[in-house]
């Protein structure tokens, strides 16, 4: 490069371009802000693992959330869509566990299943004894306790089972679809991120642009289009993750900020929005 250069973070100039293209989105954003500190600055006491996954899985998707805000202010539009994957994920599970809490424990269980995914996979590259032996073990006896509940058959003919990919018996898509208005989503918030948290050739074609003089060259330049439709969809998962919280804990308090900040929605995103 032949500009000097020194190191920065955040660019000054998407900032101001970032105001600009979203001026009642800040204006409003204290509403948001006053709305998530009910739902997620208190204290409070449980027994029951669902309120915990659905609360600590939507203070999850707050933080997401505020990551991606971070990332479309300084012109990271595709690295906002990939950080809106996994807060929709996150999403869609708290709602579909917070309607079907019977399945609670499949979803804790199956952590056992990933742990030892994980330890197979340290093992199988840096050796068998990279790990304590005591604690292989240990992860090998809980593995074996919840295996069972998660064989699914892979050939009706023959009745060949093989162990599932997640905990839920729905695929995803499946799963967002039985999780209620937060399905609606699945475009915007999932398949479109995925193009890009994935190794596609989506991700490449996005990326590039085509000189006047022909040829391709890697588009370096900000992309700010991404970044207001990765805050769009962003903006519409967290509303749906505050109304779980009111529903979900009975918080009558958020009521009113809520109603709020869902006609800020309203003016911020316009048809967009709808």
């Amino acid at each position: 490069m032949s500009e000097e250069w020194s190191a920065q973070f955040g660019y000054e100039t998407e900032w101001t371009e970032f105001a600009k293209a979203n001026p009642v989105f800040l204006e409003r954003f204290s509403n948001l802000h006053a709305a998530l500190d009910i739902a997620f600055n208190r204290t409070g006491s449980t027994t029951e693992p669902t309120d915990r996954i659905v609360f600590f899985s939507g203070r999850l998707c707050l933080e997401d959330f505020m990551e991606i805000l971070l990332l479309c202010g300084n012109g990271y539009g595709v690295g906002a869509m990939k950080i809106l994957r996994g807060m929709y994920e996150r999403a869609v599970t708290a709602r579909y566990l917070h309607l079907h809490p019977e399945e609670e424990k499949a979803f804790l269980d199956f952590h056992l299943v990933s742990q030892h995914r994980l330890t197979k996979a340290i093992e199988d590259t840096m050796g068998k004894n990279i790990l304590p032996k005591d604690k292989a073990q240990e992860v090998e006896i809980n593995y074996q306790k919840v295996k069972a509940q998660f064989m699914v058959t892979a050939c009706k003919k023959c009745g060949t089972k093989r162990l599932n990919h997640t905990w839920c018996k729905l695929d995803f898509v499946s799963m967002a679809n039985a999780a209620g208005k937060i399905g609606q989503s699945i475009v915007p918030a999932y398949y479109l991120p995925m193009r890009h948290a994935h190794s596609t050739v989506a991700a490449i074609l996005d990326r590039l642009e085509q000189p006047a003089g022909g040829g391709l060259a890697f588009d370096a330049g900000p992309q700010r289009v991404w970044a207001r439709d990765a805050l769009r969809a962003a903006h519409t998962v967290l509303l749906n993750i505050l109304e779980l919280q009111g529903e979900h804990f009975k918080l009558a308090s958020l009521d009113a900020p809520l109603q709020k900040c869902v006609e800020d929605f309203r003016d911020i995103w316009g048809r967009e929005g709808d």
